[in-house]
């Protein structure tokens, strides 16, 4: 008989170990930079600050295929080995794109001739230089995703993580990118590098957010 109000008692502290009605807890989905890798969330559709999609990324078995709103293929990824080749909807290739073993991405011609550009680790952040490793942009991470500034310090954008919603802005404020899968703020930054084609933007992105799992060199 005496266990019984022990057991009662144990059964009562279990019950209000937790509120009534609440969940477990949830990994945030808006985080601005996972300490894991996310892999590409399915379609990976942009849209404008209008609501108009722009451009989506396809995942495919050996890459990813560029499309713009209409669906027309604008460029193609493909793995190869540890690189990324990204060809015109022709399959010629544009550009390469491999890591390093320092941590950076190097964006080749198509011939893989001459480094075009270098995206290199820079404290918490990223920068990017051209051939002549002259800068262009650097990335920084901020309470509230990334910051993007050119070569002279000034802001020329932002990437803002909120609830489960990425999002490019121009230095005004103003919406010219989003969308609502799970992109990685420093990956969504790189759509700001103006002076970078399209299609090695998003390679660079698609590098950021899904890294090869071979060794780089």
């Amino acid at each position: 008989m005496s266990r019984l109000p022990l057991l009662l008692c144990l059964l009562l502290v279990a019950g209000c170990s937790r509120p009534s009605g609440s969940e477990p807890p949830q990994v945030p989905t808006s985080a601005a930079a996972p300490a894991e890798d996310v892999p590409l969330p399915g379609k990976l559709k942009f849209k404008d600050g209008d609501g108009r999609e722009r451009f989506s990324l396809k995942p495919k078995d050996d890459g990813a295929k560029l499309v713009d709103g209409d669906e027309r293929e604008l460029a193609r990824l493909k793995w190869k080995g540890a690189s990324l080749k990204v060809s015109g909807p022709d399959d010629v290739a544009l550009g390469y794109v491999l890591g390093s073993s320092g941590g950076a991405l190097i964006v080749r011609d198509g011939e893989q001739k001459q480094v075009l550009y270098t995206l290199s680790i820079q404290g918490p952040g990223w920068r990017l230089t051209d051939a002549k490793g002259s800068l262009l942009y650097t990335v920084s991470p901020d309470d509230e995703g990334a910051r993007v500034q050119d070569a002279q310090g000034a802001e020329v954008a932002r990437v803002k993580v909120r609830e489960g919603k990425v999002s490019l802005r121009d230095a005004q404020g103003k919406t010219t990118l989003s969308t609502h899968a799970l992109v990685r703020a420093d990956a969504a930054a790189c759509l700001a590098f103006e002076s970078v084609s399209l299609p090695l933007r998003v390679a660079l992105l698609h590098q950021l957010q899904q890294p090869p799992s071979g060794p780089t060199p």
